[in-house]
């Protein structure tokens, strides 16, 4: 029986194969070295070849990409997790080439442009959100980027869950202490002095919440429906892709490495 080792390298030689498909076979089965494959990918990753180095490239992109989502998986059972953090690494499990640099410039650019406003009551948050001109998408609508912070920040119009997390983290940055509550499908935000801010209907001001009427959320909970709306529209449009890296955030969320729980073909 061939040692961990000599496995790895005869399957390294295969990724210089012309055949892609056998190129592509080897890199899966090289995946499963995880635990022990970098240093010899880092022997190869300046490769004078460059379909192997291509290759070994790729193969370097996925595992990094694969420990990112480990670890946003084991982040999500923590209740101190920042919801901003959060919120930018889903964006990333589903629009994984953006640049990180790119996402973050515009999370900036709303921030800087709240100094005008001082965001510090909700009063003032509330004006500061309409001017922006964000809005609420319509309800039950599952298109992934009302649900990645990229693209609502980019757009303007986002779920109401996804716009409350940013309103709730600008008013933040202007010590307003807010709570993302739902009030019955609605999701707003609550102030220290029972004002709710409903970003549905142009940001709109109730003077009390109603006691015993609204649920509060905290920013596990609102990654982990961010997830699960993610994991939704893959489903609906049968992403295998994505139905695959969003399941298995959600799946180890829940003690599960793999997805075989599911039905055919989402298991595989």
């Amino acid at each position: 029986m061939k040692k961990p080792d000599e496995n790895i390298r005869h399957l390294l030689s295969l990724l210089d194969d012309e055949n892609q498909q056998v190129a592509s076979l080897a890199m899966a089965e090289l995946l499963k070295f995880d635990d022990i494959i970098d240093p010899f990918l880092g022997e190869l990753q300046e490769s004078g070849n460059s379909r192997l180095r291509k290759r070994i490239h790729q193969l370097q992109s996925v595992l990094s990409f694969r420990r990112r989502r480990i670890d946003f998986s084991k982040n999500l059972k923590n209740k101190n997790l920042d919801l901003i953090t959060g919120l930018f690494e889903l964006h990333f499990q589903w629009y994984d080439n953006d640049a990180e640099a790119d996402v973050r410039k515009l999370w900036d650019k709303l921030i800087d442009s709240s100094r005008k406003f001082s965001p510090d009551t909700i009063e003032k948050l509330a004006y500061f959100m309409r001017k922006f001109n964000f809005t609420v998408a319509e309800r039950d609508n599952l298109d992934p980027d009302y649900f990645c912070i990229g693209i609502v920040l980019e757009e303007l119009i986002g779920s109401d869950f996804i716009l409350c997390a940013i309103a709730m983290e600008v008013a933040a940055h202007w010590n307003l202490k807010l709570q993302v509550i739902q009030i019955v499908g609605d999701f707003a935000l609550l102030d220290p002095n029972g004002k709710v801010l409903l970003p549905g209907n142009g940001w709109r001001l109730l003077p009390q919440e109603k006691k015993g009427y609204s649920k509060k959320w905290n920013n596990t909970m609102l990654l982990k429906l961010t997830s699960s709306m993610l994991f939704l529209a893959a489903v609906s449009t049968s992403s295998f892709r994505y139905i695959n890296t969003i399941g298995h955030c959600l799946a180890r969320i829940s003690g599960k490495d793999e997805l075989d729980f599911l039905p055919y073909p989402y298991n595989s």
